[in-house]
C-alpha cells in the first residue's frame, strides 16, 4: 500500500452490547483521539532494567464535536435517556394591576411552587418578596398581593408546572449506561491522490464518569465525550480495516459531491 495520510474525524455508529440496538450515528465528529498506554514491568541485574514484561493495557477514546443529538447526550453524561412527566420551573416578569393582582395566561401551576419577588427596571435584580394569595382561575395563575404593592410594579413570578413526554437524562450515583461498539469509518488518501476508508471497530467501550460540561455565551459548546476502551472475549480491542475503491461509501459520495474525484486502480 502507498504512503498516506488522514485528515478527516470520521463518523461513528455507537451499538449498545447489551441489546445490539444503535444508539446512535454521527457524521459531526471534529476531532476523534484513540490512545493506548501500557506501563511494562522490569526483572533487574545489576540494578540495571534486565527483561522487560508487558503491563496492562489502558485505552481510551476521546470525541469532539458541536453538534450532537439526545442520545450522545445521554452518553457524555454516562446515562440513559428517558421519556415521562417533568416538572420545569418557570420564571415571568409582570406589573402588578390596581387590584394588586398578577394574572399569567395559560398557566397550571404546581401546589406550593409560586413565588413573587419585586424585580427593579432591569428585570435581573431582585427585591424583597411579596407575599400573597395563589389561584389557578381556569388555565390561568392569578396572584392577589396582600402586602401593599402600588400599581404597576414590576414583579417577578417564579413557578413550575408538571409537562408531559419530556426527555430527560438523569446523572445518578451510579452509571446506568451500558458498554458499547464503536464502528467508525474514516477517509484516507494516499500519496498518488486516490482515496480509501478506514473501518475501525472497537469491541467494548465504557464512557468514563468524569464529566465537564461548560456552557459558552460567545462560542458553540464543545461536547467531549471519554471513553476507555476494554477488550473484547477474546482480548481484542480494536481492528482496523483499509479498503480501497470503496465507491459505495457515503463519505465517498460525499466527497464526489465536493468534485473531488477518487483515481481508480489501473
Amino acid at each position: 500500500m502507498a504512503q498516506f495520510a488522514i485528515k478527516d474525524a470520521g463518523n461513528i455508529r455507537m451499538t449498545s452490547n447489551a441489546t445490539g440496538k444503535v444508539l446512535f450515528y454521527t457524521r459531526a465528529l471534529n476531532k476523534f483521539n484513540f490512545k493506548v498506554d501500557s506501563e511494562s514491568v522490569y526483572a533487574k541485574a545489576k540494578g540495571s532494567n534486565y527483561i522487560a514484561f508487558d503491563g496492562a493495557i489502558t485505552a481510551t477514546i476521546t470525541m469532539e464535536q458541536e453538534v450532537i443529538t439526545f442520545p450522545q447526550l445521554s452518553l457524555i453524561l454516562a446515562s440513559d435517556m428517558i421519556e415521562g412527566n417533568a416538572d420545569i420551573s418557570y420564571n415571568t416578569i409582570a406589573k402588578f394591576d390596581g387590584a394588586r393582582k398578577i394574572t399569567i395566561p395559560n398557566v397550571k401551576f404546581l401546589s406550593n411552587s409560586v413565588s413573587v419577588y419585586e424585580v427593579e427596571e432591569d428585570n435581573s435584580t431582585i427585591g424583597k418578596e411579596i407575599k400573597g394569595t395563589v389561584a389557578q382561575s381556569s388555565n390561568n395563575l392569578e396572584f392577589t398581593a396582600t402586602d401593599e404593592v402600588v400599581e404597576g410594579t414590576s414583579a417577578i413570578v417564579c413557578y413550575s408546572v408538571s409537562k408531559p413526554n419530556v426527555k430527560k437524562i438523569v446523572v445518578k450515583d451510579e452509571a446506568s449506561a451500558s458498554n458499547y461498539r464503536i464502528d467508525a469509518d474514516i477517509m484516507v488518501k494516499t500519496a498518488e491522490g486516490k482515496f480509501m476508508v478506514l473501518y475501525a471497530t472497537f469491541f467494548n467501550c465504557k464512557a468514563q464518569r468524569s464529566i465537564e460540561f461548560g456552557l459558552d455565551a460567545e462560542n458553540p459548546v464543545n461536547f467531549q465525550t471519554t471513553l476507555d476502551v476494554l477488550p473484547n472475549e477474546k482480548g481484542e480491542y480494536v481492528e482496523f480495516k483499509f479498503v480501497e475503491d470503496e465507491q459505495q461509501h457515503e463519505v465517498m459520495a460525499m466527497f464526489e459531491e465536493a468534485g473531488i474525484k477518487s483515481r481508480k486502480s489501473k
